[in-house]
């Protein structure tokens, strides 16, 4: 098996903690390890080096072999240009044989449970070799509105069912009908499937990026930047998994984040207001990340983060629109 990392993310809702040279991918959020090497690991707890590859932006090959050092280079796949999770799965699976099953991971993503998640791989293996496309989904536990949802139709067998449905991310009554309904899973971007296989839905779903990616060396750069600017822009779910007639879902149970804002983070850490530097009057829910001394007086439901590269205030339910603060620093030439 081949396991490929996606790292190509920007990190825009992770402002003022992240830009443009450090991503999301290389925060040390939970640890004093970054997602991306925490992702690494993960894998290479069963898989050799060498059957591990990272697909990230050219512009960040340094970062990735600094937090990777033991990676070898040809086995870090750059994009010249971002284009989104179709080009980026293609450019990846390109770089097994044939009957070779390729495992497909975001590098920004909180799995803290290593058995479970290693049981539900092996099984998605098997799924796989039975030339099915995998995708993960996560059994949910809220009503979230951030995740898009995969709806499950009749199990073909333990947890591995077909797939009814993709859904949009949802307002919040509709993700209260999803949970309550048991049909529905959260939407995880972990995939499972053989290169035969993807390839050949891929020719049947998307023939333009079949036919503009399929014959390339994924570790000829120069290739790479003259044929990535014509190819699509566009996510594996719209080009191909929305598509495909070959889609089963596996249902995963381990902890799962896709780690997307600053409210997930709080979540996932447990975070309590009562830390040294943080001095509160009347106020509750308040996220804070500082090295400063921070008073909140009268407010809930607030997130602040303080770094030497700005400050982010934003109220809880708002904090995924960081990203329209982010463009007008890119418009700026400030990100």
């Amino acid at each position: 098996m081949k396991a490929i990392i996606l790292a190509g993310g920007s990190g825009e809702r992770f402002w003022p903690l992240s830009n443009s040279k450090t991503p999301k991918q290389f925060l040390k959020i939970f640890s004093n390890k970054s997602l991306l090497r925490e992702t690494f690991e993960r894998l290479n707890h069963k898989l050799s080096k060498d059957d591990i590859f990272v697909v990230t932006s050219e512009k960040h090959f340094i970062n990735t072999k600094n937090d990777i050092p033991e990676l070898s280079e040809n086995n870090i796949i750059l994009e010249p240009i971002a284009r989104n999770t179709a080009p980026a799965c293609m450019l990846a699976t390109l770089c097994a044989k044939n009957d070779d099953i390729v495992l497909i991971l975001p590098a920004d993503h909180y799995i803290p449970d290593w058995i479970n998640f290693w049981k539900t791989v092996d099984l998605a293996i098997k799924a796989a070799e039975n030339d099915s496309l995998i995708t993960f989904g996560i059994s949910p536990n809220r009503p979230e509105t951030g995740y898009g949802y995969i709806e499950k139709s009749e199990e073909i067998s333990k947890d591995i069912f077909n797939v009814k449905s993709f859904r949009e991310k949802p307002n919040l009554d509709t993700a209260i009908d999803f949970l309550k309904s048991n049909n529905f899973l959260w939407n995880s971007g972990m995939f499972v499937w053989k290169k035969s296989v993807f390839m050949n839905e891929m020719k049947l779903y998307n023939r333009d990026m079949y036919d503009k990616m399929n014959e390339l060396n994924p570790k000829n750069i120069e290739k790479l930047r003259k044929i990535m600017p014509e190819v699509e822009r566009i996510s594996i779910d719209y080009a191909l998994m929305e598509k495909s007639k070959n889609v089963k879902c596996i249902q995963s149970n381990f902890t799962w984040s896709d780690v997307g804002n600053w409210v997930s983070v709080r979540e996932l850490e447990g975070y309590s207001d009562k830390k040294e530097n943080i001095y509160l009057f009347n106020s509750k829910n308040v996220f804070i990340q500082s090295n400063k001394k921070v008073g909140i007086v009268g407010l809930e439901n607030i997130v602040l983060i303080e770094t030497d590269d700005g400050i982010l205030i934003s109220k809880e339910d708002s904090v995924q629109n960081v990203r329209n603060i982010v463009e007008q620093l890119k418009k700026e030439d400030k990100f």
